[in-house]
């Protein structure tokens, strides 16, 4: 059956899926939504209001298996629920936060039968419920590749004190022949604005060796939408990751 959203968690969840650059308001409305996961309470078996759980109190929670491993399946909406189940069954709701924190170092499955999930390890688990201890990693994508959000969030934050930047995209390269993976960003400078590319790659670089960690790689090149060169034609089939406030609209 069509996948049609029941909540703001599953319109952003859609979203992300079809525009990696829009992940993070997924990831963010995950911790803040309540989301469902089969099992039970000791004591609170037969329950049918709200309760708070008790400290100590014994969560039983229905695992299920991938691949001869066993993850923890949860849930945007009572419908996803019942798409997996499949029959009537105990469950609870708990704030994301909550459930994330309350099953820590457990694979987690978003929706595990539906068209829109997602699958998050133990680190990545980690990542979204404390980035700063986690700084090296990188958030994970909705889609097939990792959206690399610590980059990008490095670079917005120097785009920010640049009027010179218009927008921003990243796409991810590989080279089989050499083994390589990294990611390239292209950027779009406004020469009325000054537009100081040396000083822009030196402003970069002083970021990049502050905050990110040093086996990320990355290039960049100059995006000109009137004559892109390179890659750039590539890149603006992306959505920007970053867009200044009255810049050009992408086309």
């Amino acid at each position: 059956m069509p996948f049609i959203s029941e909540n703001e968690l599953e319109r952003a969840l859609v979203k992300a899926v079809e525009n990696p650059a829009v992940a993070p308001e997924f990831y963010r409305l995950l911790l803040a939504s309540d989301l469902l996961v089969m099992g039970t309470v000791e004591g609170q078996e037969e329950a049918t209001e709200q309760f708070t759980l008790a400290p100590g109190g014994k969560v039983n929670l229905v695992t299920g298996t991938k691949d001869g491993g066993t993850f923890l399946p949860i849930f945007s909406s009572l419908l996803r629920m019942q798409e997996y189940a499949r029959k009537e069954c105990k469950y609870l709701s708990i704030n994301g936060r909550a459930l994330l924190e309350l099953t820590r170092g457990a694979p987690i499955v978003l929706n595990p039968a539906s068209e829109y999930g997602k699958e998050l390890t133990p680190p990545q688990v980690d990542y979204l419920l404390d980035p700063a201890a986690a700084q090296n990693r990188v958030l994970p994508n909705i889609g097939e590749a990792e959206f690399p959000t610590v980059l990008a969030q490095t670079l917005t934050g120097v785009f920010a004190t640049r009027p010179d930047v218009q927008a921003a995209w990243v796409m991810q390269l590989t080279i089989p022949e050499r083994g390589e993976t990294h990611q390239l960003v292209g950027i779009e400078l406004d020469s009325s604005m000054g537009g100081d590319w040396p000083s822009l790659m030196q402003a970069i670089k002083t970021a990049a060796d502050r905050s990110l960690p040093p086996e990320m790689v990355f290039d960049l090149q100059r995006v000109d939408r009137r004559n892109p060169t390179g890659l750039a034609n590539t890149l603006l089939q992306f959505a920007p990751f970053y867009q200044r406030r009255g810049g050009p609209v992408l086309n």
